[in-house]
């Protein structure tokens, strides 16, 4: 163990001090001398090689006490930094020398980088334990703010950079306007969203096939990457997410600016479910299509999801190991994280037929799927060549506007879940039963909207009054 005593030097400065000289033993036979850089009057050194202190408070006194204090923890530094030397025989006059610049004048820890706006945002994913779905919504916005950063620096602000500081009630509202016109934005600048595309990659364990081109509601090839249209719902959706976000950033001392504080998010609004009926459904399933197999095909499945009631996220992962016992099980996507919970729907004899006819165990998969572009879009010619064009009113998610349009117009594969779930509910009533075969949560807003569905149900209940 390293010991030390000091001495002082013979020469002084020019306020008649001398340096204290630290003595330290490397070991009982080697010592080195270093220079402790602490200067004292020679008056102040006692017989014992130490700083004595005057009795009298004052200003000679405090020095002292500090540079007693001083050379006490410089001591213990020197000590201590020669008892981790495995080789003391490196030790010497330069070792000691530096080592006393280092005391005086540590080495400083690298300055740890501020974290950027993305990166809060990844601090935010992190700690949170989202749902797959959620963690997957949350990452869509990421993309889209990563995307409107560069079309700022391409619009003229070629230095802007999103941060916690800058934001603002009207850079929000450049946001919002941003999320609403995508679609536009990718015309003027598709190399944004090469770096940052509109969807992310998914990787999918099905039969590798060429897949045919999406095309649109006319039929016209889109290019590839190009985002959907957005609704004022999808909208509000994705600010509402924003707004966590940057609560949570406050909260956790990140900033201290709220530009929502200032800013109001549209209400999300839902118009009145559409759905087909059971006789509409039989005569689409009845129109003979076979000089359209594509079209056959897909309206085959169109049906199977009006018998059996899923997403068509679920409906696509399928396969036949999903059918138990005469019924088909699967957990929702949508919600497997959040409540996990298994849903068994019956299949009736129409539903087994359907399976029995594309049956293919080569395949794995339950039916010969196709892109959900395509789907929705051969389900609405196999509405239109079933004559189902019956006018009904939506709500325009772009406008907020009620609009009528013909019934093949607004068909889409989400039309068939709605089609199970309204025909149900007109005869059973009982949402916690209907949701059992649905997978909806008990006592969801999302199921909510079908109890105004029926116009029957509404004529039943004014019958009680006569």
């Amino acid at each position: 163990m390293a010991t030390t005593n000091y001495l002082l030097t013979q020469t002084q400065n020019s306020n008649g001090e001398s340096q204290i000289i630290l003595r330290t033993y490397v070991r009982h036979d080697y010592r080195i001398r270093i220079q402790s850089g602490i200067w004292v009057s020679p008056k102040r050194w006692g017989k014992k090689n130490g700083i004595t202190i005057p009795t009298i408070p004052g200003e000679e006194q405090e020095k002292l006490l500090q540079k007693k204090e001083l050379l006490k923890r410089l001591t213990a530094y020197i000590e201590d930094e020669i008892n981790k030397v495995e080789d003391k025989n490196a030790i010497d006059k330069v070792w000691g020398e530096k080592k006393v610049r280092t005391f005086y004048k540590p080495t400083k820890a690298p300055k740890e980088r501020e974290k950027s706006f993305f990166d809060v945002i990844d601090t935010y994913l992190s700690s949170h334990k989202l749902s797959e779905q959620r963690l997957k919504n949350f990452k869509v916005l990421t993309r889209c703010l990563h995307r409107f950063e560069l079309f700022k620096k391409k619009d003229g602000s070629w230095v802007f950079s999103l941060t916690l500081a800058n934001l603002s009630p009207e850079l929000l509202r450049q946001i919002e306007d941003f999320l609403t016109d995508e679609k536009a934005i990718f015309l003027r600048y598709p190399e944004i969203y090469e770096q940052f595309p509109y969807s992310a990659k998914i990787a999918v364990k099905t039969p590798k096939r060429k897949r045919p081109p999406i095309l649109d509601d006319e039929g016209n090839e889109v290019p590839k990457g190009m985002p959907k249209p957005r609704g004022q719902n999808t909208v509000a959706d994705l600010l509402t997410r924003f707004r966590a976000f940057i609560l949570w950033a406050i909260d956790n001392g990140y900033t201290t600016n709220n530009p929502f504080k200032h800013f109001s998010i549209g209400e999300i609004v839902y118009g009145t479910p559409i759905y087909i009926s059971n006789e509409e459904r039989n005569k689409l399933l009845e129109t003979d299509l076979s000089d359209d197999k594509e079209v056959e095909t897909q309206r085959d499945i169109f049906v199977f999801q009006c018998l059996v009631g899923c997403r068509v996220s679920d409906l696509y992962k399928m396969t036949y190991r999903s059918i138990i016992n005469g019924a088909v099980e699967y957990i929702p996507r949508k919600t497997k994280e959040d409540r996990p919970i298994t849903v068994r729907v019956p299949l009736n004899d129409t539903a087994l037929k359907l399976i029995a006819k594309y049956q293919d165990y080569s395949r794995d998969m339950l039916f010969p799927f196709n892109t959900e572009q395509d789907y929705n879009r051969k389900i609405k010619i196999a509405f239109q060549r079933a004559g189902l064009d019956r006018i009904v009113t939506v709500l325009d998610q772009q406008t907020r506007q009620e609009v009528q349009r013909p019934l093949y117009e607004v068909a889409s594969s989400h039309m068939a879940r709605r089609t199970f779930i309204g025909n149900i509910y007109k005869k059973v009533k009982d949402p916690n039963l209907v949701g059992a075969l649905s997978g909806h949560k008990e006592g969801g807003k999302a199921f909510a909207r079908y109890r105004d569905i029926d116009e029957e149900m509404k004529k039943e209940l004014i019958g009680f009054l006569d």
